[in-house]
Order: C-alpha cells, then sequence, then structure tokens
C-alpha cells in the first residue's frame, strides 16, 4: 500500500505540480519577452545576417545555442535552483541549463530573429530518467523538426530527441 502511495505521490509532483511550479514547464506557452540582453540580440542579428534562410538560421541557433549550453541528467537534482533563473541571469552562463531554459533561449532566437512566428514553435514533453524532458518541434517547410538543444553536446541532432534513459 505504501508502494502505491509512493507512486502516487511521484505522479502528482512530477506531472502535475512541476509544470504549475516550474518556469517554461507549464500546461501553456511561454511569451517571449519584450526586452532581452543586448549582447544576446547582437548574437541573434550576427547568426541573422549569416543565414539565408529560415532552416539555416535555425541550424546556427542549434549550434551555437548546443555548444554554448548542455542538459545532465544528475544536474536536474543537484542544480534544481537553475530551473528558476531568468534569461538576462542564464545569458551570462555557459555549461549546463535545464532543458526548459535551453529550449526557451531557442525560442527567443527563433522568435526574435523574424524568421519565425511563435506559433510554429512547440514545446513538447517525454518521460526520461524519471522526470519530464523537453524538446521543441520547429515548423520549417509545413513539416514539424524536433529539436533538442539541450542534448546537442551529446550527439543529438535537429530531427531526434531524447527517448531513452541514459
Amino acid at each position: 500500500m505504501i508502494f502505491i502511495f509512493f507512486i502516487a505521490f511521484y505522479v502528482l509532483v512530477v506531472f502535475i505540480l512541476s509544470r504549475l511550479v516550474i518556469p517554461h514547464l507549464g500546461f501553456k506557452e511561454d511569451n517571449i519577452p519584450e526586452q532581452i540582453p543586448e549582447s544576446m540580440l547582437a548574437k541573434i542579428n550576427e547568426i541573422k545576417n549569416q543565414s539565408s534562410s529560415r532552416e539555416q538560421f535555425l541550424n546556427l541557433a542549434y549550434n551555437y545555442l548546443g555548444s554554448r549550453f548542455r542538459s545532465e541528467r544528475l544536474n536536474i537534482f543537484l542544480k534544481f535552483n537553475y530551473l528558476f533563473k531568468l534569461v538576462g541571469e542564464v545569458w551570462q552562463m555557459n555549461g549546463y541549463l535545464p532543458c526548459t531554459i535551453n529550449n526557451y533561449l531557442l525560442k527567443i532566437f527563433l522568435v526574435k530573429s523574424g524568421w519565425f512566428k511563435e506559433t510554429e514553435i512547440r514545446r513538447r514533453h517525454v518521460f526520461v530518467n524519471f522526470v519530464i524532458h523537453q524538446y521543441l518541434q520547429v515548423k520549417i517547410n509545413d513539416k514539424w523538426l524536433d529539436v533538442d538543444v539541450g542534448e546537442k553536446q551529446r550527439g543529438m541532432p535537429i530531427g531526434k530527441y531524447l527517448k531513452y534513459f541514459g
């Protein structure tokens, strides 16, 4: 009986309460902030100037953000406070960021570039390593591409997302 209670409690915390409390994990999409750090806007414009198409911008932004930031399974527990950092604060960082923040940064890049509308970017969630993992789907040429920017450093290409334990 205690085991069933523990499972029910875990499901309640992971699948419902976490989505009500953790930024960028909620049940509705986050809006893009009006103001972002100047250095972030400069990087977006630099990548935009290097791009001749939406797909090229997505690839360059994915490569940049995926090389600068990464998701890590264990750190979601050890650095839980990172889930609550603001955009200006995480922009000054390098290394580990939760998948929710990685995806939010990519969404900001895509929308602020002018190449994408917010309606062409959607969050998706899967259950991996006993927690919710988030990735994005981005619409290119009337087709939705899976994009898991936090997993780029582990070799995850555009078109795939983390699905399994690992």
